[in-house]
């Protein structure tokens, strides 16, 4: 009786184990293929350490994207003081404190173009071109000097013999700039920390076309009893082009909220080193004021090229915010759309090799390119 009683829950516990095993298959054949297949997806991804951070659309897209920027920058490039007031001669103590006098570095208007193409077959590699243009717009600082300022691009105030009669009666100072940057890029924007923080590597090629004109005046005595009018005018072409690398990064800080979860704050750092041709015009020219005598057509005292081949390192930073959403089709995945508001910032660090009049050289000085962007950009 023992034996059949254990043999009947043998019986019971087989029947149960196939009665599972039967349905097992039935209840798993009830969950969706793209399910399983989002599930091979994730692991292969997570394999990697990394996980593709773009706009999550649909199968039919074509993984371009088209985006424009207004920009609104000051161009700002060091070593063009054009006079200096309060020098007294030697044994004799400064009074007040005096300024020095710059050219008007200017809020230029401007824009950037740009477009990408993400790449799924090449483990969503993409490629970036970018244009960045700003406005020719010149800025002009003048005034009136006094019997101790004097123009520091044609005295040496420590070396060269300074008397009273020495002195800038007017002055004026004005700084023109052209600005053309192209980039090329390769990239591959990935995210850790959960999807919230995303890191885009990138390296390129970046090349510059960029003009700038400095031309600074002063009315009144130097070295002599006569007024007359000095003008500088120093131009710089530097074109060239070289390779650049760097991060773009985005803290997605509320990723998982309904409402805010497109929105981040995004930064860039890159470093580029342009090699290319620089030459710098320049030509000083002496007027006397009023015109008198035999000497009414005036001197040019200076008339040079300097030309050189070199290197110019490039530091690019910048930081902001973006939001964005998808839209579009039964699914809201057949567009996404960002807006971004930014702060830039470039560093040109040795670029400016402007030349004043006989043997003071005024570079290399850096160039700052700094302020505001704001723009879109639409993926589909």
């Amino acid at each position: 009786m023992e034996l059949n009683f254990r043999k009947l829950w043998t019986v019971l516990g087989v029947a149960c184990l196939s009665a599972n095993l039967a349905a097992a298959p039935a209840s798993s054949s009830g969950s969706s293929s793209s399910s399983s297949q989002m599930s091979n997806t994730d692991q292969s991804m997570m394999a990697s350490g990394l996980m593709y951070a773009g706009p999550q659309l649909g199968e039919d897209a074509t993984g371009i994207s088209l985006g424009a920027d207004y920009i609104l920058w000051q161009v700002v490039q060091e070593g063009l003081e054009s006079n200096a007031g309060n020098f007294y001669a030697t044994g004799t103590n400064a009074g007040a404190q005096g300024g020095t006098n710059f050219p008007k570095f200017k809020l230029l208007n401007g824009f950037k173009v740009h477009g990408q193409v993400t790449i799924a077959e090449c483990d969503d590699v993409d490629l970036f071109l970018q244009y960045i243009w700003l406005q020719r717009s010149t800025g002009t600082n003048s005034g009136t000097g006094g019997s101790q300022v004097f123009p520091l691009y044609f005295v040496d105030l420590v070396d060269d013999t300074i008397t009273s009669t020495d002195n800038v009666t007017s002055y004026a100072s004005s700084y023109r700039t052209s600005y053309n940057v192209l980039d090329l890029e390769m990239g591959r924007l990935s995210s850790i920390a959960k999807d919230s923080f995303s890191i885009r590597p990138f390296w390129g090629i970046r090349g510059v076309w960029n003009t700038h004109r400095w031309i600074a005046s002063y009315v009144g005595i130097l070295s002599g009893s006569l007024s007359t009018t000095n003008v500088l005018n120093s131009y710089q072409n530097t074109s060239g082009a070289g390779v650049r690398g760097g991060f773009d990064l985005a803290w997605q800080f509320f990723a998982n909220s309904e409402y805010f979860g497109g929105l981040k704050i995004i930064g860039l750092t890159a470093v580029s080193g342009v090699y290319g041709r620089t030459y710098v015009d320049t030509t000083t020219t002496q007027q006397p004021t009023p015109t008198t005598g035999n000497n009414t057509t005036g001197s040019t005292f200076y008339l040079n090229r300097t030309s050189l081949n070199r290197l110019v390192p490039i530091v690019d930073l910048s930081i902001g915010l973006s939001w964005n959403m998808s839209f579009g089709g039964e699914r809201d995945n057949d567009y996404n759309v960002e807006i971004h508001a930014l702060w830039d910032t470039q560093s040109w660090i040795g670029y400016g090799r402007n030349m004043t009049a006989y043997w003071f050289p005024r570079g290399p000085q850096n160039l700052t390119v700094q302020g505001f962007t704001i723009g879109a950009e639409i993926a589909f």
